[in-house]
């Protein structure tokens, strides 16, 4: 049973321990080892690096006396798969490997040991009724007991180290949050890049001519994967960007995928660069879609005080997103961070290395 912070998922790390993933813990460091991989979870400090000390963005929180940790970036280190199966009304992630059978087939013939392990974790017995022995026991059958959320992050405010430089970038279609967003970012006096679907029926399009009057990049967000036909691609961005010259003047020429461009293919990426287009993903999910702004902002923050690289992070039109940016650019002025926004000149950052 997964648990979700920061838009990502994360389970006890335990899960992996079943499919070869070897883990120890010392002085607060969780180190996970399959096939030459290695990833290190500092619970203490908040980082997270691999063998080749490589940082990433996802760290490992102890929830109740458990350690979870993000099933993305454990499948995609170890080898791994993993989705997720509605069964009895209950979200189940499934970790697998490159062995085990469809989720379909899978969900057909374990549904009731599934329907078993879902009653145990949430002390619902045979015959329907909470066990009170039971820590994981809901006080009622609709409603499970969450895992209590870590403690918000103390932002360091002296660095020893800092990003070179911050791209920031907003996912999905503009909304009634959106003005805040650009009230802040004017406040500031910062440059973004918007990254709107290619579906322009969800656009506002009063909102849409302020993001690009006000000197912010428009870019186009793809919702594909690697079946997607390339000259379907192609087409959506053609048809997407008919509507924003005809609202704004200006077409553009900045796209990223909802799940990474990783997950395009090597034609496709190739369409798309073909037709003028540079593929960017962010590295960092700030969290302001599922967080309270003082935890989106302090893990955010406490991240950036980990690398001196450059970073994308991505920001959406949440509730919190204004008072997200309004914290997080603050804080970035007091370290002399620069956020640029993205242009056809600059070199891509994407999950494919594909720079061109």
């Amino acid at each position: 049973m997964p648990t979700r912070m920061g838009g990502e998922y994360y389970v006890p790390y335990s899960v992996f321990s079943t499919l070869g993933v070897s883990a120890s813990s010392e002085e607060s460091v969780l180190s996970m080892s399959a096939n030459g991989e290695t990833l290190s979870f500092s619970l203490n400090e908040g980082y997270v690096y691999d063998q080749n000390l490589n940082s990433y963005d996802t760290p490992a929180y102890s929830l109740n006396g458990t350690v979870y940790v993000p099933v993305r970036l454990c499948c995609g280190k170890f080898g791994l798969g993993y989705s997720t199966i509605s069964v009895a009304g209950e979200t189940v992630l499934r970790v697998t490997d490159g062995s085990a059978q469809s989720d379909s087939s899978f969900a057909a013939s374990k549904s009731g040991e599934i329907e078993s392990a879902i009653n145990t974790y949430l002390g619902i017995s045979d015959s329907g009724q909470s066990d009170p022995s039971n820590p994981n026991a809901p006080s009622n059958q609709q409603t499970p007991e969450t895992p209590a959320e870590p403690p918000i992050p103390e932002v360091e405010e002296e660095p020893e180290q800092k990003p070179a430089s911050v791209y920031l970038t907003f996912y999905g279609a503009p909304n009634t949050n959106t003005p805040d967003i650009l009230d802040a970012l004017q406040s500031a006096g910062r440059q973004a890049t918007f990254f709107l679907p290619v579906d322009t029926s969800t656009w506002v399009d009063d909102t849409v001519r302020r993001i690009v009057a006000e000197g912010h990049t428009p870019a186009l967000l793809l919702d594909a994967d690697s079946q997607t036909d390339p000259e379907t691609l192609t087409a959506s961005l053609a048809a997407a960007n008919d509507r924003l010259t005809l609202l704004t003047g200006v077409s553009a020429r900045i796209v990223s995928n909802k799940d990474g461009c990783a997950e395009l293919t090597e034609a496709q990426r190739d369409a798309l660069v073909g037709a003028g287009y540079r593929l960017w993903d962010a590295a960092l999910d700030s969290g302001d879609e599922t967080q309270s702004a003082a935890r989106a902002y302090a893990t955010t923050a406490q991240y950036f005080a980990s690398t001196s690289a450059t970073l994308v992070v991505r920001l959406h039109h949440s509730r919190a997103t204004a008072q997200t940016v309004q914290s997080l650019t603050a804080y970035m002025s007091r370290q002399g961070i620069p956020s640029p926004r993205i242009t056809l000149s600059t070199t891509p950052i994407n999950g494919a290395s594909d720079i061109r």
